[in-house]
């Protein structure tokens, strides 16, 4: 108040607050580019610190012209009182545009924080499910190897088992053993010629029986090593589809959990988003409300006032 009294209200107190708003507006702009870079961390506290701090020497200088336009008023200083009043409207506009740029830049910044959260769960969220999915498939993959491996051991043991059981040659016809006894009653009554006859004939049989029982013993074994090859497939199968069946459910958790991230940013967001707008609607509303205020004062002053003065009294106080 002291520093005000002793200006000339004409001269100094206008170079003071110039020169004030000078260095502030160029404080200001000089971080204009860091807002438009979106800084962050130090910078951008920094940045709120020279804002509260070129906001708190507005209300020094509107505090200070309040009291010196009160001070006019009282001792008639009425020229006096209106650079102030003038004064105090510019100063008044000016704090309600730094505020709101202030306000902007405070609500990007928490978009921006929003943001960066947001991302840092979507990535973390990313990773915990390709690995997750990544292990999973893993381990599907070591079961249905150890299932195949386990199906060829079971299949070579079980082909082995089948050689074993059944026998190379077969048992001799009832054909081929009546030949025989001929053969051999034959060369006992020295009948060669005859008996040779018989054992060739006896060979013949005995050749064919034994192709006929090669062919089924083959035929045995590979039917029911088949057998063996579809009942090893079937459940080679059902494990895949049991581990198709899981990565599906993965696929459609991971996809559910994704929705529900996202959607609890679009909620988060739009929170913001609104509570934002009511913190501008709130500082234009307060800086139109002080609008109303002020020019509500000029026209009380004006009318309690004008009927008091005398005859061109306003037009001297214009000149």
């Amino acid at each position: 108040r002291r520093c005000v009294q002793e200006t000339d209200m004409g001269n100094k107190l206008e170079f003071k607050f110039d020169s004030s708003m000078d260095i502030q507006q160029g404080a200001y702009q000089n971080n204009g580019s860091t807002r438009n870079e979106l800084g962050q961390g130090n910078e951008q506290q920094q940045q709120h610190q020279e804002e509260e701090l070129n906001l708190d020497d507005i209300y020094e200088h509107i505090n200070a012209l309040e009291e010196h336009r009160k001070d006019c008023e009282k001792s008639g200083k009425y020229v006096e009182a209106q650079m102030a009043v003038v004064k105090i409207e510019e100063l008044r506009d000016e704090e309600y545009k730094r505020r709101k740029e202030f306000l902007k830049q405070r609500h990007l910044n928490e978009k921006l924080q929003l943001e960066e959260a947001h991302l840092v769960e979507f990535n973390q969220f990313n990773e915990f499910w390709d690995k997750k999915m990544e292990e999973f498939n893993q381990e599907a993959g070591a079961l249905e190897q150890e299932m195949v491996n386990r199906h060829q051991e079971e299949l070579g043991r079980f082909q082995e088992e089948l050689e074993k059981s059944l026998p190379d040659k077969p048992k001799d016809s009832t054909e081929l053993l009546n030949l025989r006894t001929i053969e051999q009653s034959l060369a006992k009554q020295q009948a060669y010629l005859e008996a040779h006859k018989v054992q060739q004939q006896c060979k013949m049989i005995e050749n064919d029986e034994q192709n006929k029982w090669q062919f089924q013993r083959d035929q045995k074994i590979k039917n029911q090593l088949n057998q063996l090859i579809v009942k090893q497939q079937n459940e080679l199968s059902a494990l895949r589809k049991r581990i198709t069946t899981a990565q599906e459910e993965q696929r459609k958790s991971r996809s559910v959990e994704l929705e529900r991230l996202l959607q609890k940013y679009q909620n988060m967001k739009r929170d913001l988003e609104t509570s934002q707008v009511v913190e501008l609607q709130k500082l234009d509303k307060s800086s139109k409300n002080k609008s109303t205020m002020s020019v509500y004062n000029k026209s009380f002053a004006a009318s309690k006032y004008g009927s008091k003065m005398r005859p061109g009294s306003s037009n001297k106080l214009k000149h």
